[in-house]
């Protein structure tokens, strides 16, 4: 009693504590604690009075046990927001369910005063805590129940009451304990095993498209690597799904990289690598950039060591994070820009049709069964050839020493002989200061001497293929020609290794073998015997290169210096003002008319009516062979970076009379946002107006173009998945309702830059069958199926094997997920680091810079200055500068211009006749080709000639069969070098010529 009697003087005290500090008095007395303190602590005062003890309402002094969590938060036993939760909800449990037993207890002991207490029963406090419970759970066994009246009126109140507090408690308990429970815990490291760590935008759509491409089965690494995903929201079924899928490969975890003690859970610092993935979706692209930024400057302050992969949306982002403490690109660091990578793909398109879906079918992993060489590959179902060369895999390995000392063609063709693509070297470049990097060289001149650790890019179909490169030794196979499929399988590391004299002087030694290389070149080194290939390949000697062989490989013609930027990678223009590049409706519809009745009075008066038709004088706005890019926006619609897409298509290792006009179709407000960015470039313009409008488009004269590219941003916060591309998908429609009249101009110009006077009646025929050519991006894969009618029985297909993407006529935000993977691919690779600090040991980001030199012809510093600082280009004021115009490009030809005589050949040309013909004789390598579906279903015999489309449908083939036969209607996709001989480029090579 005098302890009881103690504790509520002390709670008397505490009383008029708070009842002092309270601002509002009368608010005080009806607050919860003042009542339970009201109920309890004068009953203790007149006890000692009365000399007698009662019980009484001192069972509500269990509510104060609701201040448990902040008595613990005072003493900082509890911090984690986890755990405060947790002690909240059971605190407020445990005093409710207490205090209802206390009353319980208090009315069966009692009994009811209407009935002189003669109703009341003898229950102890156990029982009535039980009877709580039971109660609570609804199960009722009946053993024990209340007897009075006021006890059964209090049960039907705490059954209303009582009940739903308790119910809305399952939920959030359910929560706590259930599934974060799963996802709460800690990584463990197992012996032998890596992890990669990501984080950033977690959706199942993202997940499914880059661990289908990293946890691929044909990486050999893949059984040692593990996947921590770390985000702040529960996994919701779609995710569960997923991580089901790969539970042996995948773990997932609820948290975020912004908590030093979520990374301690996940051991961020022993990871290989830490991945951070941007919301392509997003409405917001700047606020995506600087939560990923974040997300980075918390790993960093971490742990400055840990490797680090950003996908960035835009380019200009970039500049914040070089200057994070800790940020190297030498340590392995990289950045990924969505815009730099996927409007470069699409502006590269433009001149090269299907350009995007041969370098993602590169990229990715896919799996495919290999066939056997020896079956006729004439006869395959095309699907099953582009599926082939879908397949088709980059590896970046180091070359042996029998590689040493020979030229970039030779290495070229050994490898091919491997069944080994190869289009472009890693190797060591020592600058002006004396500084020296790494650098990647796409298809380097034949001079380009394989010097020591020089690494190479193949392309083939799975790691074994690469090994075989890695391990060739030229002493154990002396002949390649005379390897067999099954030594090539049994190719493995000998005990042959290159002597310390052999070694040397290979940098010394290369000038004279660039000198020689022509005489050393007459000598076949493969030839490829019958069985593998229908026709030997070096049968003849190579010819020298003729200017006036290739059009596309003729030199660069004198152009001033002021037509460059100050890089010397792109065309320059003086910036210009928005209104001189806007053209007015008006003036299009007037003078669109008095073309027409131009066309209507000539048809009218020449007697060769057909090759009027063919050949109209073009109108000062009748535009042909252009670009236009259909551009769904408003002025509230976020940038897209069109700077990244134009690039590509200004690039100073064209011609001049190359360049393709751009025309802009979009809202005018919103290209005002970047047109400070493009501006520079030259024969840009822009029509104000809807790009669903068709006749916008027939304007600007669609029907000519050499390429209609849509894209759109108005529809990305739309919940449903089938309506984000809807503008896309109806502009892309309405485009193939427009009546098509001038279609005969368009193929040739569209994919060889051959006038169509130079054609012959047979090719115009064919031409007059084509159609505009579009290219649609899309968000959502799925809707691949809307965008080209008579497709439909291809929705369950995945979006890499559909006929829109493998013709290059779509494009998804998801292929951007298997670059990087192939940037990540590198953490399974370890590499001997060169300290124990050293964190090169899974260095490897070529494989962007290699997409980079494709695209933007490589890793500038003025340049990348430049475009981070989104800044705009200047005026180029040093000669020396032009000599960047002399770098690799991709080009599709002709196959009759690599070669003339396929029409009079006895012998069928193949595919390996076609690539050694082409890098001998051209120095370019042949990746591919882009042939007619009509002619893939006219040689599939399970088709018959009623299925024929006997349109212009191109499918790309990436690195066929080497029997496999090639048709005179193909076109080829290769890799070549620009020869800018012009004026600057002779005052630093006097061998070159001087006048053209």
């Amino acid at each position: 009693m005098q302890a009881d009697l103690g504790l509520n003087v002390l709670f008397l005290i505490y009383f008029f504590l708070r009842f002092t500090a309270s601002q509002h008095k009368r608010r005080f007395w009806f607050s919860l604690y003042s009542i339970v303190d009201m109920f309890t602590i004068p009953p203790s005062f007149v006890a000692l009075y009365l000399n007698r003890n009662w019980i009484g309402f001192r069972f509500l002094r269990a509510i104060r046990i609701m201040n448990t969590p902040d008595i613990l938060q005072y003493m900082g036993l509890i911090e984690r927001p986890r755990t405060i939760r947790i002690v909240q909800l059971a605190s407020r449990f445990i005093a409710v369910w207490i205090a209802c037993a206390g009353a319980v207890h208090l009315a069966e002991n009692s009994g009811d005063f209407f009935c002189n207490f003669e109703n009341a029963q003898e229950i102890d406090v156990f029982n009535a805590i039980y009877f709580m419970i039971v109660t609570m759970t609804t199960v009722g066994y009946g053993d024990v129940y209340c007897k009075t009246y006021i006890g059964k009126f209090f049960m039907l109140m705490f059954l209303i009451g009582g009940l739903a507090f308790f119910a809305t408690m399952i939920p959030e308990f359910s929560n706590l304990f259930g599934t974060n429970g799963q996802y709460a815990g800690r990584y463990r490291i197992v012996k032998g095993k890596r992890h990669v760590v990501i984080c950033g935008h977690i959706t199942p759509h993202s997940m499914t498209t880059f661990l289908r491409d990293f946890l691929h089965k044909d990486r050999d690494q893949a059984e040692e690597l593990d996947v921590v995903i770390i985000n702040k929201k529960t996994p919701e079924i779609e995710m569960e799904a997923l991580l089901k899928r790969y539970y042996t490969k995948v773990q997932y975890f609820v948290g975020t990289v912004m908590n030093v003690a979520d990374l301690h859970r996940i051991q961020v610092d022993k990871a290989t690598a830490c991945l951070i993935i941007a919301d392509k979706e997003c409405p917001d692209p700047d606020g995506d950039d600087s939560a990923n930024i974040m997300r980075v400057i918390s790993l960093k302050n971490f742990n400055q060591r840990i490797r680090v992969l950003l996908q960035l949306l835009h380019y200009k982002n970039k500049m914040n994070v070089a200057s994070i403490p800790g940020w190297s690109a030498k340590d392995g660091d990289e950045i990924i820009c969505i815009a730099e990578l996927k409007l470069g793909l699409i502006g590269m398109s433009c001149t090269v049709p299907g350009f995007c879906t041969m370098m993602t079918n590169i990229f990715r992993m896919s799996a495919y069964k290999t066939r056997s060489v020896q079956e006729v590959t004439q006869a395959w179902h095309w699907r099953e050839l582009y599926h082939r060369g879908a397949a088709m895999e980059m590896y970046l390995e180091e070359l042996p020493h029998s590689f040493f000392g020979k030229t970039f063609t030779e290495m070229t063709l050994i490898c091919f002989k491997l069944r080994v693509m190869i289009l472009a070297v890693e190797m060591k470049h020592t600058d002006e200061n004396g500084n020296t990097r790494q650098v990647v060289e796409v298809a380097p001149k034949n001079d380009c001497i394989i010097l020591p650790g020089t690494r190479a890019f193949m392309v083939c179909s799975s790691s074994e293929d690469a090994k075989r490169v890695k391990y060739y030794c030229s002493t154990c196979y002396p002949d390649v020609d005379q390897l067999k499929p099954a030594q090539l399988k049994r190719m493995r590391k000998c005990r042959h290794t290159v002597s310390p004299g052999e070694m040397l002087p290979f940098q010394a030694r290369s000038e004279s073998q660039a000198s020689i290389g022509k005489e050393k070149s007459k000598n076949p080194i493969v030839r490829l015997l019958e069985g593998d290939v229908q026709r030997p390949l070096l049968i003849c000697q190579p010819e020298q290169t003729d200017s006036a062989s290739l059009t596309h490989s003729e030199p660069l013609m004198d152009e001033n210096i002021s037509s460059f930027d100050s890089t010397g990678m792109f065309y320059f223009t003086p910036p210009r003002r928005i209104e001189e590049a806007v053209l007015h409706v008006e003036s299009l519809r007037e003078r669109r008319l008095a073309f027409r009745r131009q066309n209507t009075m000539r048809d009218g008066k020449t007697i060769g009516f057909q090759q009027t038709h063919l050949a109209p004088p073009l109108h000062p706005i009748h535009f042909q062979d252009h670009v236009i890019v259909c551009l769904h926006a408003d002025k509230a619609s976020p940038t897209i970076g069109l700077r990244n897409f134009v690039m590509p298509l200004r690039a100073s290792s064209f011609h001049r009379h190359e360049l393709p006009t751009i025309i802009l179709v979009t809202d005018l407000d919103y290209i005002k946002n970047e047109w400070d960015m493009i501006c520079t470039f030259p024969d840009i313009y822009i029509l104000n107006g809807s790009p669903s409008n068709p006749y916008n488009l027939q304007l600007i004269c669609i029907q000519d173009c050499r390429q209609c590219v849509i894209i759109s941003t108005l529809d990305r916060e739309n919940q449903d998945t089938y309506l984000v591309d809807k503008s896309s998908v109806l502009c892309t429609l309405n485009i193939r309702q427009i009546e098509m009249k001038s279609a005969g101009y368009v193929s040739v110009m569209n994919l060889t830059g051959q006038s169509t006077s130079d054609m012959t009646a047979n090719q115009t025929k064919a031409l007059l069958q084509n159609t505009i050519r579009t290219l649609t991006t899309l968000t959502i894969d799925s809707n691949v199926q809307y965008v080209e009618q008579g497709d439909t029985d291809e929705v369950d297909l995945e979006f890499y094997l559909t006929t829109p993407f493998a013709s290059g006529a779509a494009f998804a935000d998801s292929v951007l997920d298997c670059i990087l993977s192939c940037v990540s691919r590198a953490c399974s690779i370890p590499i001997p680091p060169i300290n124990n600090l050293n964190f090169k040991a899974y260095y490897n980001d070529n494989a962007v810079n290699l997409l980079r030199n494709i695209l933007t012809g490589g890793v500038d510093l003025q340049l990348e200055e430049i475009l981070a600082e989104g800044g705009g280009f200047n005026r180029c004021e040093s000669f020396d500068i032009l000599k960047k115009r002399n770098r690799a490009r991709v080009a599709i030809l002709e196959i009759r211009e690599l070669i003339p005589d396929i029409d009079i050949r006895t012998d069928p040309v193949t595919f390996s006749v076609l690539f050694c013909e082409a890098i001998q004789r051209h120095h370019m390598i042949v990746m591919g080709i882009y042939r007619l579906l009509d002619v893939l279903l006219r040689n599939d015999p399970k088709i018959s000639m009623s299925q024929f489309t006997g349109g212009h449908k191109r499918i790309v083939l990436c690195y066929p069969p080497y029997n496999y036969h090639m048709d005179p209607s193909d076109m080829v996709y290769v890799m070549q070098q620009s020869r800018p001989f012009d004026q600057f480029s002779r005052q630093n090579s006097c061998s070159l010529p001087q006048t053209r």
